[in-house]
Parts: C-alpha cells; structure tokens; sequence
C-alpha cells in the first residue's frame, strides 16, 4: 500500500526539488502544496507523512488530529518546532535534515565572531561620517587565544576545525559526544560547563534546544566567564536567558554578544529583550542577525533532498 505523502513547503530548487519528489514517489503519492498552520491543521488528519519547515507548529493537538500519520519530516535542522517527545510516543517518526547547513552556520559562526572582534560594523560607521585612520578602531587577534564551543555535533566539531585554522586553543562541553570527536577535531575535552567559561576568551554555542539546555546560559554562567569576553549564538534563542546576556553587555563582562537566534521566533519586543535592546540602541556591542546563518545556496539545495530522503527510508521502514 502506497503512503500518502504532503509536502507544506516548494520544491522550486531546479537541481534538488526533482530529485526530493522522485524519492518521495518511490513509497507514496505526493502531494505538494506549501501552506501555512490554518491550512496544514485542516488537512493533515488526511495524510501518512508529512514535510514541514521550521515555521510550523507541530503540538500535541496537531499529533492527536493526524490518526494515520506516521512520518513528520521537517525541512530544518532543529526539531524544537516540533513536540517530538509525544510523537515518537504516537509511534511517530520524526526526521530532519541534520547535516545540510553545517558548513553554512560554521562559517557564519566564525563570520559574526571577526566582525565583532574586529570592530569592521563600528569602523565603517565611522568612515561613512567622514573619519579615517588605522588606529580609530583597534581590534583583537583570534591566534593564541582560547575558544570555548559549547555543543561538538556536526556545526560544533566544523567551528572547532576552523579554530584549529587560526591556530587557537580550543576547549569544547558535549556530554553527549564520545570521547573520540574530541580528538577528532583537535578540541580539549572540557567536562564541567563553568570550566570553559572561566578559561575562554570567545565562545561559541551550538547544542540543540532540548530540556536540559533551555537557559543554560544564565546569570551564573555569565558571572563565570572572563571579562570581556566574546559570544556568538547560531543555535537557538532559549539556551541562553537573554536578560542575563543583557546584563553582561551592560556591566562590560561581555565584550561582544552575536546571536542569529532570538526567544520566541519569529520574536517580538516583549518575547525577546535583546530584540528590544537592539532596536532601542539600549547597549553596545550587541549585533542580531534573522536566523540567517544556514540559510545559503548550497544548504538549500539540501535541505528538501535530506528530508525527503529521511521520509522515505522512514517509510520504508515501516512498510516493511
């Protein structure tokens, strides 16, 4: 029996969008039609599996109202958007497109850090009111210094290599890596979180959304770390506590905070202080970018594919 397949997003990449469908076609019968929550709500009691993006809710009541789902495949690399735990509770599968950006975040990772680090927005600023000099906005060398990364998946492990590039020390925190990425990567093991932030100069985050990481970035966090040091978010707004961030950039603890995500996204000025603080030029050295980071030509091309590719095995597992 063939799977009844709907696909909430385009397939409008003219080198992938093919290929996702023809894999798509292999178990079921497909049916593309991008849509928003109203509409994915009506229709989705009517399909085995389902491809989403990051921009749908998928809650309980949504699972509950989808007897004959079995598959939910989101086009993203998070699944926060999803209630995975009920899910797989259901005997649902829940399959992303882990992998397709890792390049794209890590170099934008490393993008935000030398932009902060090398004051380039503060010193442009100053060339377009007139001023010129070398010595107008000094900034910081990455080599010989230490950087903290906080999550060795595949974004984690790729920063910690370009690191390695600007020949810095490079301590990481994952639990739930064996030891062996470590060593991979050329990163020190650090076992206890307030070690790496008491001991780097930069730190970069990257651990998935998860109960456990939710604010794991506090107010004690922050007192932990060295003065003035510098921060780049690429993973997700609600593992850090944003009033707790503000305070270090207020208090000269946090030399630099770049974030590409914020709480609450799409965020709002009462979801997220930061987005307040930035839009008000409440502190400095706050820079915020729209959860831009692995968003490119390349990752899009791979995006649909690697989903697609999951719902199908998924589905193949099944009907087996």
């Amino acid at each position: 029996m063939r799977a009844k397949i709907l696909v909430t997003v385009p397939l409008t990449e003219p080198e992938t969008g093919p290929m996702a469908l023809r894999l798509l076609q292999e178990v079921g019968d497909v049916d593309v039609r991008p849509m928003g929550m109203d509409e994915l709500r009506r229709v989705i009691a009517d399909y085995d599996a389902v491809i989403i993006s990051v921009w749908h809710r998928i809650t309980r009541d949504i699972i509950d109202s989808a007897p004959r789902l079995k598959v939910i495949g989101t086009a993203s690399v998070g699944t926060d958007h999803i209630d995975v735990e009920y899910a797989e509770s259901k005997g649902i599968k829940v399959v992303s497109a882990a992998g397709a950006s890792t390049y794209s975040v890590a170099e934008f990772t490393f993008g935000l850090l030398l932009m902060m680090v090398k004051r380039i927005p503060e010193n442009m600023e100053r060339v377009r009111g007139g001023e010129w000099g070398s010595l107008l906005t000094p900034g910081i060398e990455l080599f010989g210094k230490t950087l903290g990364v906080i999550g060795l998946g595949r974004i984690g492990g790729y920063v910690a290599e370009i690191a390695n590039a600007f020949r810095m020390r490079v301590l990481a925190y994952d639990p739930f890596i064996p030891s062996e990425r470590f060593t991979e990567v050329h990163a020190q093991r650090v076992d206890n979180l307030h070690d790496l932030l008491r001991n780097s100069d930069f730190i970069t985050i990257h651990t998935s959304l998860t109960r456990e990481s939710r604010g794991l970035i506090g107010k004690g966090e922050v007192n932990a770390m060295k003065d003035g040091v510098y921060i780049v978010n690429t993973a997700r707004g609600e593992v850090v506590d944003e009033n707790a961030i503000l305070d270090g950039l207020r208090s000269g603890k946090i030399a630099g905070y770049a974030t590409d995500v914020l709480t609450g996204e799409p965020p709002t000025e009462e979801s997220s202080p930061l987005l307040r603080a930035f839009r008000r030029g409440e502190v400095r050295n706050l820079f915020i970018t729209s959860h831009i980071a692995g968003v490119t030509r390349e990752s899009i091309k791979r995006y649909t594919l690697y989903t697609a590719r999951g719902v199908r095995d998924a589905l193949l597992s099944i009907m087996r």
